[in-house]
């Protein structure tokens, strides 16, 4: 991938300078892959990319600069000048929806720009970038529920319904085309539900996430079911809260949970996501749910 940076008249030089240039990146968001077209449905490519990572690399280093993660959108002072081989850029999310735990996001592409040059005192901007999913040779979606309009059955229980109402609300970032909703009338203080299909990962040394849209008025949990389930007693290993905040509107939130598979299933090859909805005070309220995805490499 080539990127032309800002137009200056610079004889490239080696070394560092004590006055920067610097490098501004404004946005990064998730689109198709051309070559491997992972899905018509556009909440497929909901995303939250908090901050990114930045290595350079100019002949003659004997190593790679990681400069480090900086927050979007972000302008950031580089004490080096002249063409540079190339700048790595990361996408970097919040793992379980928590802000002091960011990770470098394995299931999208880093990108990479070749022959970028930076200027002392000045900017090279990179503006919005857009990343992809990594290939469909290295990354599976065992399941995904968009809760798209059409004649199929949402792959959840019962308990949630489709939402299409604009008066309403659904993730309209991503098309107004609808999202799922599980209404909790006042007095009942929990509301338990999960996939209707039990999902095969099979690989014991797989990497799992599970990615989703939530707008909740309560606190819920994430689970695995028994895999031995059929219609029997649920028996739920929990994975972690994830905290209502409805002021906020829809929040995208990234789960890894493969840490509870490998854990607390000991790689057992076949996984079931469930959610309990946790409501002790008994309030009336809504948790909506959309672009869920389980995906594993």
């Amino acid at each position: 991938m080539a990127f032309v940076g800002i137009a200056v008249s610079c004889d490239r030089f080696e070394g560092d300078t004590t006055v920067p240039s610097y490098i501004k990146i404004d946005a990064m968001t998730v689109v198709d892959n051309p070559s491997d077209t992972w899905s018509q449905e556009r909440g497929f490519f909901s995303s939250k990319i908090d901050a990114v990572n930045i290595i350079i690399w100019k002949s003659g280093d004997t190593a790679e600069t990681n400069l480090g993660t900086f927050q979007l959108p972000c302008r950031v002072p580089v004490l080096r000048q002249g063409l540079i081989d190339y700048v790595k850029i990361a996408p970097v999310v919040w793992q379980d929806g928590v802000s002091g735990k960011r990770i470098y996001y394995p299931f999208y592409q880093t990108l990479t720009f070749d022959s970028v040059r930076l200027a002392q005192d000045s900017v090279t901007d990179f503006g919005n970038l857009q990343t992809r999913y990594i290939s469909k040779s290295t990354m599976k979606v065992l399941w995904k529920e968009m809760f798209e309009p059409g004649p199929g059955k949402i792959s959840l229980d019962t308990v949630v319904k489709r939402c299409y109402s604009l008066n309403d609300t659904v993730q309209s970032d991503y098309g107004d085309y609808g999202c799922g909703v599980v209404r909790v009338p006042a007095g009942t203080t929990s509301i338990a539900f999960g996939c209707d299909t039990t999902y095969h990962v099979g690989d014991p040394l797989a990497i799992l996430y599970l990615e989703m849209d939530y707008w909740s008025d309560f606190d819920f949990s994430v689970e695995l079911n028994n895999p031995s389930y059929q219609d029997g007693p649920v028996n739920l290993i929990p994975h972690m809260t994830v905290y209502g905040k409805p002021e906020k509107g829809w929040q995208k939130i990234y789960i890894n949970i493969g840490s509870t598979w490998s854990h607390s299933f000991n790689h057992y090859p076949d996984i079931r996501p469930h959610f309990t909805i946790l409501n002790n005070e008994g309030r009336a309220g809504n948790l909506y749910l959309d672009n869920i995805k389980l995906i594993m490499m």
